[in-house]
């Protein structure tokens, strides 16, 4: 009697295990073709993802419905032109952490950009490559193919009616006329030059000084030794000093044989100062290094105001194998690692190209080159560099003048 008991209560057992067994295992199934289902459905995309080359489009901006909740709606990025694969994560309405990729795809509209006048002049036997000796780049392609039409002779001399075009990666062209005029070589060796109008610093500020400005000057070796403390008593109130340069592109970094002298003369009297580096970087390492390089110099002085980048070398951006995207990344590089350092970075640069090349709307500071007693630039800036032909008191010869607009 006992055995058969045991017997059956093993039985019953067993079967109930083995209920339980093939609910659980259903239950899996079943939810495993419902989480199926709804990951079937989850994301819903807009159609025609085609987005324009460095154009700002978040994550959101491309799914049209979603059973559940983005993890990170972030910035897509746009910068390379055809099919892009996204991946991003999402969180299911199971509560399941979920990842899910999808393409784009970016395209290149804007044509590239020639800044060239109608006339060229060149001297006979000038054998330099025209091509590359015009300013020409393109927003997302950094080697654009550039070529001059038309026959023209470097040793001859006249007219010649050219045509400069220049084609980026995704087909679009831009062409512009100009003419080459072959000069004969002069014999004579001494150019005779006009000398600019002085500006005296006593005069910037009686006319630029009030409640929100400070006037002050920048200076490099070419000033020579300064007096610093007249420089003070003429009421220079800021100062931006050179700390060095690079030797062209991919060259060493070369300290201005005067910062040291020039940093230690101004703080010491009181003058807040900042320092600015002549750069050819052409990649957002270069940028860093640059930044690295520059940090070790200035770290046990007071620079109280920017680290400024200045790349000026736009004769030769063909050369340098950059988008106008390239170059504005590297500038935008450089402030980003100047801040991680401690310190404000700052853009430095003309009207000419702060109106053609550089994405101004993204730089929070900026300092303005514009030779005149009053700018029209109309974009935001904190300082203007007014007049490079400044005279002042404690310095031999000529000096940039600065507004800084508080």
């Amino acid at each position: 009697m006992n055995k058969t008991f045991i017997f059956i209560s093993i039985m019953i057992t067993i079967a109930i295990l083995t209920l339980i067994s093939l609910f659980i295992v259903f239950k899996i199934e079943e939810d495993r073709k419902t989480e199926m289902a709804e990951d079937a459905v989850a994301v819903e995309f807009k159609e025609n993802l085609t987005f324009e080359f460095a154009s700002r489009v978040k994550l959101s901006d491309c799914i049209s419905n979603i059973n559940g909740e983005i993890i990170d709606d972030f910035y897509i990025d746009t910068t390379t032109v055809g099919k892009n694969t996204i991946e991003f994560r999402y969180k299911s309405q199971r509560n399941k952490l979920k990842t899910k990729t999808f393409n784009i795809n970016v395209i290149d509209t804007v044509a590239p950009e020639v800044y060239i006048s109608n006339t060229m002049t060149i001297t006979v036997g000038d054998n330099k490559d025209l091509t590359y000796s015009v300013l020409s780049g393109d927003n997302a392609d950094p080697k654009p193919t550039r070529k001059i039409q038309g026959e023209y002779d470097i040793n001859k001399e006249g007219n010649y009616n050219l045509k400069y075009v220049i084609t980026d990666a995704s087909g679009n062209t831009t062409e512009k006329d100009f003419t080459l005029k072959v000069a004969p070589k002069s014999n004579n060796k001494t150019t005779k030059t006009t000398e600019r109008e002085r500006v005296l610093f006593s005069d910037c500020i009686s006319k630029f000084k009030n409640d929100n400005t400070s006037i002050g000057i920048d200076v490099s070796k070419w000033q020579g030794n300064i007096d610093w403390k007249k420089i003070k008593d003429a009421g220079v109130e800021f100062v931006f000093v050179r700390i060095g340069y690079q030797g062209k592109f991919d060259g060493e970094y070369i300290m201005d044989k005067y910062f040291e002298q020039n940093i230690k003369g101004a703080t010491e009297v009181g003058i807040k100062a900042g320092v600015y580096f002549y750069s050819y970087a052409r990649t957002t390492d270069d940028a860093v290094n640059q930044v690295d390089w520059i940090y070790d110099k200035i770290r046990h002085y007071n620079v109280s105001l920017p680290v400024v980048f200045d790349w000026e070398s736009w004769t030769s951006f063909p050369k340098a194998e950059m988008s106008f995207y390239d170059i504005n990344n590297v500038a935008k590089t450089f402030i980003k690692r100047a801040e991680e350092h401690g310190y404000k970075g700052m853009l430095y640069s003309s009207k000419n190209f702060l109106e053609k090349i550089w994405y101004v709307d993204e730089f929070e500071n900026i300092w303005l080159a514009h030779y005149t007693d009053e700018t029209n630039y109309n974009g935001k800036y904190q300082f203007w560099q007014m007049c490079d032909t400044g005279r002042v008191d404690g310095i031999n010869g000529a000096v940039d003048i600065d507004i800084w607009y508080r």
